[in-house]
């Protein structure tokens, strides 16, 4: 009982020491008082230490559940404590008080258990839906309007999706969990319903009981005990300190076997299994003594072959039940297409990702099983394994660090690619430091900041290498948009139209801010602009999480402006509306999915732009090898074989202009790619995500210029970090 109390004190001292600081005279201490200060501090030294020892020996769910209850105040009301996710999860019949007070305790604490509080809401407590619903629209003031509202069960929150999510601040959220029993959080309302949002919180609402014991299995396999094993080098010799060292300097050409892989306890390997010397199927694997973890999981859109399509997960000899973790960059799919198989084949642990990650992803995800069921081609997957991605993922904010294994804390930045996109910084046992770019543009746009470059400590640098040539370099922004809108304006004034092939994540929603603004201020000559494909949609998403914007948009947002609504788009719903657009002879423009030309409305669109001379198709974003965009771009093509509507093979004859507008794109070019590298500075760089040519130049530039070790690894090749 006095160990008890002495906890307990320990943490209200700390709490009245913090309050009493503001309210300091100021005046010098005496001897006495600072004698008295030094042992004071010297007690809360050893109690600290005490407290550490107690947790190195009681170090599973049900031991830390009790040193935390023996260390905070009683009014918490603390029900239960459990291992959840990434987190340690107090469930609390107190929301009131362990929203405010009960911080100041777990903010001391989780500086010494070295882990992450959430607080929950005791189920017992939660009022129903409907109720809640009333609640808080009495509680809210009269200008917010909710239009969905979303309660989860397996954890306690309450979705919002409000028309002015600024005007709800921390007090109404702690009057909304005294009131309602849920902890809330906001999100702002779209333009029009997301389907893709909508089909999460169905998913999320039916699968509640099975989410609450993964979060909780999750939780007991993260917060693990230590895997590494000393068994005194008796399998193929030993390292000098006792543990055996089966991996050597040099990269192997095999895959090692899982039995045989006890490892130096400081070593660090990345299995590369795509993504490298080319664009697309980024996939890496991350291995530790302790952890196994994927970064991106995506396809080739421009091959048809498994091998050269799909990331060479074959080949890392493994089960998916060893996976750690999977972490998702950004919802293109070259970077995540590949994800829903992995569940079909029996994955059952987290992804993590960004919070407008996930419904991107999801919308572009289940447009692919719809292309694919309509195209009668062949995906990997189906819409069930799309639903269990939804039931597994864990989105994360920028800047939060995240524990995702017993040696792996990962921490997601802007990237500045697209919306949500993150670089991942793998901080492994304080010992090694992996910055995984991602894409990133290191340069701000109008849709988007530039991405972050401020990182305590980087030890191994992976970066993309797109535009990775010495001449890759974007003109100036304005200099992009006058040749966009001259090279438009030509074609309008001869009477052609216009077909912009977009990605509809990303580059879609910045033509879209480019092409309103041209227009309105007079630049851009006045016509209809079309819209079909997911681009409404993915536009939803933008404004529903606005804050993961660029600070214009994000301030116009704030002012009541939707940026992706404008008296100049048309958007057409269906084929009937379509071939109102096809039958229309006046010149116009047409945004259309995909990007690449490799399905969605944007291929029907090139069947009827393509044959005519006056029309014009204009690229915006990058066309990987071998797909009708690229192909078309390059001028390689004088007439393609096609399906007509009928479903029947035509011939269609290719004579429109083509024209590439470089500067809308994504990445990095040549010279940010030098400069986010010098201001990251790594003891080592890896280049992935470029045609080999490109990596190589990026590499070699990062060596000649910056000092720096630098290399192109290959795919089906063990990378020896640390």
């Amino acid at each position: 009982m006095e160990e008890n109390e002495a906890l307990k004190n320990k943490f209200n001292k700390k709490v009245r020491n913090g309050k009493k600081a503001a309210a300091s005279t100021g005046l010098k201490k005496s001897s006495k008082a600072e004698t008295e200060e030094a042992s004071g501090k010297h007690i809360e030294s050893r109690k600290d230490e005490q407290l550490t020892s107690r947790i190195k020996t009681d170090n599973n769910e049900g031991g830390i559940a009790k040193i935390i209850l023996q260390s905070i105040p009683p009014e918490s009301c603390i029900t239960s404590v459990k291992f959840e996710g990434p987190n340690i999860a107090l469930y609390t019949k107190n929301p009131k008080f362990s929203l405010t007070e009960l911080t100041y305790h777990l903010s001391s604490l989780s500086k010494i258990l070295k882990k992450r509080f959430v607080i929950r809401t005791d189920p017992t407590i939660r009022l129903p839906e409907d109720q809640t619903r009333s609640v808080v629209g009495k509680l809210l003031p009269k200008d917010v309007l909710v239009s969905a509202l979303f309660c989860d069960d397996a954890t306690g929150e309450v979705i919002l999706e409000v028309n002015h999510p600024e005007a709800i601040n921390s007090t109404m959220v702690i009057q909304m969990a005294e009131s309602t029993g849920w902890i809330a959080h906001t999100r702002r309302s779209p333009h029009i319903p997301s389907n893709s949002i909508n089909t999460i919180h169905s998913i999320l609402k039916n699968s509640a009981k099975e989410r609450t014991t993964f979060f909780q299995e999750l939780g007991n396999r993260i917060f693990r005990a230590p895997l590494i094993v000393v068994n005194n080098g008796v399998n193929g010799g030993s390292d000098g300190n006792g543990y055996d060292r089966q991996y050597t300097e040099e990269p192997r050409s095999s895959p090692l076997q899982h039995q045989s892989w006890p490892i130096n306890k400081e070593e660090v390997m990345l299995f590369c299994l795509g993504g490298v010397k080319q664009v697309g199927r980024s996939c890496f694997i991350v291995v530790t003594p302790e952890s196994k973890v994927i970064l991106d999981c995506g396809i080739n859109p421009g091959e048809t072959s498994g091998l050269d399509a799909y990331p060479r997960l074959e080949w890392f000899n493994f089960n998916l039940d060893e996976i750690d973790a999977v972490v998702i960059s950004h919802a293109h799919i070259d970077h995540q297409g590949f994800l829903p198989t992995l569940f079909k084949y029996g994955y059952d642990g987290p992804v993590y990702c960004t919070e407008p990650t996930l419904p991107l992803m999801i919308l572009l995800q289940t447009d692919s099983v719809k292309i694919a069921k309509s195209n009668g081609t062949y995906l990997p997957y189906e819409l069930r394994d799309v639903n269990e991605v939804i039931k597994h993922c864990i989105t994360l904010p920028y800047g939060k660090p995240t524990d995702i294994s017993p040696d792996i804390t990962i921490t997601l930045n802007n990237a500045g690619h697209i919306m949500g996109s993150a670089t991942v910084h793998l901080n492994i046992s304080g010992a090694h430091n992996i910055l995984y770019s991602g894409d990133y543009k290191y340069a701000k746009t109008q849709l988007l900041d530039s991405a972050s470059s401020i990182y305590p400590r980087v030890e191994t640098l992976i970066t993309e290498s797109t535009y990775g040539n010495t001449n890759d370099v974007m003109p100036d922004q304005s200099v992009v948009y006058r040749t966009f809108t001259d090279s438009i304006n030509k074609t309008l004034t001869d009477g052609g139209k216009v077909l912009i092939p977009l990605p509809a994540v990303g580059r879609a929603q910045e033509i879209m801010l480019v092409i309103d603004k041209e227009m309105r201020e007079g630049r851009l000559i006045e016509s209809p602009i079309y819209i079909e494909g997911m681009i409404s949609e993915a536009s939803a998403i933008h404004m529903s999480y606005a804050h993961y914007l660029g600070s214009d948009v994000r301030k116009s947002v704030s002012q009541g402006i939707n940026p992706f609504q404008s008296d100049y788009f048309t958007v057409v719903n269906g084929y009937g509306k379509r071939d109102e657009v096809f039958d229309d002879e006046n010149p116009s423009i047409i945004m259309a999915t995909s990007g690449m030309l490799e399905g969605g409305p944007s291929v029907e669109y090139f069947k009827e732009i393509a044959p005519s001379e006056k029309n014009k198709i204009m690229f915006v974003s990058y066309q990987i090898n071998r797909t009708l965009g690229r192909r078309g771009m390059d001028g390689v093509m004088t007439e393609i074989s096609m399906l007509d509507k009928s479903g029947k093979l035509k011939v269609v004859p290719v004579r429109c202009q083509t024209q590439k507008i470089d500067g809308f794109s994504g990445h990095s070019d040549f010279n940010q790619i030098l400069g986010f590298v010098s201001k990251v500075r790594p003891k080592r760089v890896l280049v992935n995500h470029g045609e080999k040519s490109k990596s190589d130049n990026v590499a070699s530039a990062i060596y000649s210029k910056l000092k720096i070790r630098s290399s192109v690894p290959d795919n089906r090749e063990i990378v020896r970090l640390r």
